[in-house]
């Protein structure tokens, strides 16, 4: 039954946001503004108030078509006509009964709701700020200046009640409006952190291989570095004779390569650390929590598996091999000398054959 409820109240509102409307919002009010209009015209029509009574009859059936208004399509005239309203209303219930009865609180109300109006301009809204505040002044200043008495005197139980029921109606309108904007801020920190993930994803992953690039492992290094974890190894791997694969089957080919070697790396590397691109056609690989005795085991039957694999591109079957070299990361020195180390035994194993893991 809630999901129905929250479904009904919330449908179309997605496409609503994306014109700056919040019809979530307006329907509440409609609902609220309903409800009080509805219960001050039964009281105004027990004391024989008709034309105050027939004022809120009028004004709860606006609030019925704004409500269904919200489910077709809400225009600019619609949500003015809810504003206008209540502002309308507001002044004529003042200027009857007088700025203590609790009516001139939607006066305010009614400004509050239009400087969030994000549809109207800065300077309307300046003007129709300076005319609410002029308005205001005038229904209080009438009385004294003038010894102005109200047309309707209702009577201190009657009075009560039409300040009650208006204190309540604008505590509800004021809640509703308090959740709007709250709902509204957390959905805009969640876009803007969804937006920064995005934009630091796209900065630390290579476009090519779709792998994390060199600035992303620097930065898993750099916290390596910081917690001083000695059981780390780390391995540079590098394809044997890429050149060569171009120089054959152009560099397309060589891209695909490369992808084919990534997708091999991340399913690899899945659950045993980290791995990036670190520039051309090497690799970096950091094993957490394995020594060089197990990383070596690991990494030389990888090496197999990149040999016997195909890449297949424009009816050609390419077939490459890799050689690497690792290290086991010392507690007492930095990622940069394991780098440097694990590069070192890269270029021996380079000059001594290809296609084996040096460690």
């Amino acid at each position: 039954m809630p999901s129905v409820f929250f479904n009904f109240f919330n449908k179309g509102s997605d496409e609503a946001a994306s014109r700056g409307d919040d019809v979530v919002r307006m329907r509440f009010e409609c609902i609220v503004q309903f409800l009080y209009y509805v219960t001050i015209a039964i009281i105004f029509f027990c004391h024989a108030f008709t034309v105050p009574a027939l004022v809120a009859c009028l004004a709860a059936l606006v609030q019925v078509y704004v409500f269904v208004r919200t489910y077709r399509t809400q225009s600019r005239f619609t949500r003015m006509a809810f504003l206008v309203v209540m502002f309308g209303v507001s002044v004529y219930y003042s200027a009857c009964f007088g700025m203590t009865r609790g009516f001139q609180y939607f006066m305010y109300l009614a400004l509050i709701l239009i400087l969030l109006e994000t549809h109207i301009s800065s300077d309307t809204k300046v003007f129709i700020c300076a005319g609410v505040i002029l308005a205001a002044i005038i229904l209080n200043a009438l009385p004294v200046l003038y010894s102005h008495s109200y047309p309707i005197e209702a009577g201190s139980t009657t009075e009560t009640r039409l300040r009650l029921w208006s204190e309540m109606a604008l505590a509800f309108n004021i809640v509703i409006i308090g959740l709007s904007y709250t709902r509204h801020q957390v959905e805009a920190e969640r876009q803007l952190f969804l937006a920064n993930q995005k934009l630091k994803l796209a900065a630390d992953t290579d476009p090519l291989t779709r792998l994390p690039n060199r600035r992303a492992i620097l930065e898993v290094l750099a916290e390596i570095d910081r917690d001083k974890d000695d059981n780390i190894s780390i391995a540079i791997g590098d394809i044997d004779h890429f050149k060569l694969v171009n120089d054959t089957y152009g560099h397309d080919a060589g891209d695909e390569v490369l992808k084919t070697i990534s997708n091999l790396t991340m399913r690899f590397m899945d659950k045993k650390g980290y791995c990036a691109r670190w520039g051309g056609e090497e690799f970096l690989l950091v094993f957490s929590s394995t020594n060089g005795d197990e990383a070596y085991l690991m990494l030389d039957h990888f090496r197999r598996k990149i040999g016997e694999t195909v890449t297949e591109y424009e009816g050609n079957k390419i077939q490459v091999t890799m050689t690497f070299g690792l290290e086991e990361h010392g507690f007492f020195q930095t990622t940069d000398k394991t780098i440097k180390d694990a590069d070192d035994k890269l270029y021996t194993g380079k000059n001594t054959g290809r296609n084996k893991v040096v460690y």
